[in-house]
């Protein structure tokens, strides 16, 4: 037994050998291999950037390629030492990436599913991970297949799709919406990680140094890619990251907008930030973390809005667990990538334009979109929930709201207590309007954006 034992040993040693010896007679793309999405460089068009090896005893002239079976064009004019690369230009599309030698010896090589589209990196705290029940499979009519870079390997952009865990994540039903849209490959890069702060992705910051790691082994240090996506906030509220700015407004906001220039420098891409909903009952630490977010929309010239969240009210108070939670989230992302990436304006939030205090009891808004009264999965209402009304010490909540009246793009709000000029109003504020019936556009379904403190004035 012993013998056979150490006999099977020595075989198998043997055949690995042999597969090893008979690999080194072949020719192989070493990048990209299958599933990789180049970022394209126009509308129409962008570079497949290859390289590969090939038996040193091979007398080859040139090497050629060719994408989604075109033309054959010159890849290497002189390739040597077994190793050859170069880049073809190509018009944006999916399919088979082939290699061939052209001399005495004639070798061929193949990657299946190398695409030519737009590449999302993915980074921020768990939501951006991933921490869904249900695993989504990409639709098998999309025109391309959606593709993920995920644990150091590029592969088709269904669920898992979380780094920690084999959760499910808004992604795939992203993918699923984006490429019929768009007609063009997808791919993202997951790079977020659970329980981070905004500290921890700016340069120098383990998180930030991580995801530039990512990116170059998924790029194969190409580091193109269309835009950033970008959903934390909610550790920065809380305690439990020593890093944790608690919720100071300043601090967010100058760590924030430090890390989108950073990512702008090193990734020459925008990036889109997404407004976190309500964490746990600290109603001034969420509304300085969100107001930042704002902010950055406002006031960097690199960050676009993002994912606007805070009507969904997450499974478990803090996550998008089970699968209809999950598609609201994913469905806001969509709609964030349509308007601010893919320029489709009537998918951005609703805003407000004008706010007055027409008596003591009548407050009248104007808004720049069509309007609703309806909850975050579908439910109608009579009243539009999410107002906070503050005289220095006196606050008016939805309870004191007697009823919301929409006339096209204008709100009329009746209180059932009188206020001064100069009264601050906040909408979506804390908690308020999550998982109720609030203002949202009439078209796309996207919750106006919060207010905050506004001081309503007489007309």
């Amino acid at each position: 037994m012993k013998l056979s034992f150490k006999l099977s040993i020595i075989l198998a040693l043997l055949l690995q050998n042999v597969a090893m010896a008979a690999k080194l007679e072949e020719m192989e793309i070493l990048y990209p291999v299958r599933y990789v999405v180049f970022q394209r460089e126009t509308p129409m068009d962008g570079t497949v950037r290859i390289r590969g090896h090939y038996p040193k005893t091979a007398k080859i002239e040139r090497i050629e390629a060719r994408f989604c079976e075109r033309e054959w064009q010159v890849l290497d004019p002189k390739p040597k030492d077994g190793a050859f690369t170069g880049s073809l230009h190509e018009k944006v599309g999916q399919g088979k990436l082939e290699v061939r030698t052209k001399g005495d010896t004639e070798l061929v090589a193949e990657v299946q599913c190398v695409g030519i589209g737009d590449v999302f990196v993915i980074t921020g705290q768990s939501n951006a991970d991933g921490r869904g029940d249900a695993h989504i499979i990409l639709e098998q009519n999309n025109p391309f297949t959606g593709t993920k870079y995920r644990k150091n390997t590029w592969s088709r952009g269904d669920d898992p799709s979380a780094n920690d865990g084999d959760h499910g994540s808004a992604w795939p039903m992203v993918l699923n919406e984006l490429i019929p849209d768009q007609k063009i490959p997808i791919g993202y890069i997951q790079a977020a990680v659970g329980s981070t702060v905004v500290k921890q992705w700016r340069k120098g910051g383990s998180m930030y140094t991580r995801m530039l790691a990512i990116v170059t082994s998924a790029t194969d240090g190409n580091m193109k890619v269309r835009a950033v996506l970008y959903y934390q906030g909610e550790n920065d509220i809380t305690h439990h990251n020593k890093l944790s700015v608690l919720g100071n407004y300043n601090e967010y906001v100058e760590n924030l907008m430090a890390a989108a220039t950073d990512f702008h420098n090193d990734l020459k891409c925008p990036m889109l930030i997404g407004q976190i909903t309500n964490l746990a009952s600290e109603r001034d630490r969420n509304d300085n973390i969100r107001r930042g977010q704002q902010y950055a929309w406002a006031n960097h010239p690199d960050v676009l809005p993002g994912a606007v969240a805070y009507d969904i009210l997450p499974t478990d108070g803090v996550h998008y667990r089970d699968e209809m939670n999950m598609r609201a989230y994913a469905r806001r992302w969509t709609m964030a990538l349509l308007s601010s990436v893919y320029g489709q304006k009537d998918f951005v939030n609703p805003k407000l334009n004008q706010a007055e205090l027409l008596d003591a009891n009548t407050v009248h808004l104007v808004f720049d979109r069509k309007l609703k009264i309806e909850t975050w999965n579908g439910k109608g209402g009579n009243k539009a929930f999410g107002f906070r009304f503050k005289d220095n010490t006196v606050v008016l909540t939805d309870q004191d709201v007697i009823s919301t009246a929409i006339s096209d793009k204008e709100v009329t709000v009746r209180l059932g207590k009188p206020v001064k000029p100069g009264v601050l109003m906040s909408y979506g504020s804390g908690k308020d309007g999550q998982g109720q019936p609030i203002l949202r556009d009439t078209i796309s379904d996207q919750p106006v954006c919060m207010v905050f403190e506004k001081p309503l004035v007489k007309p």
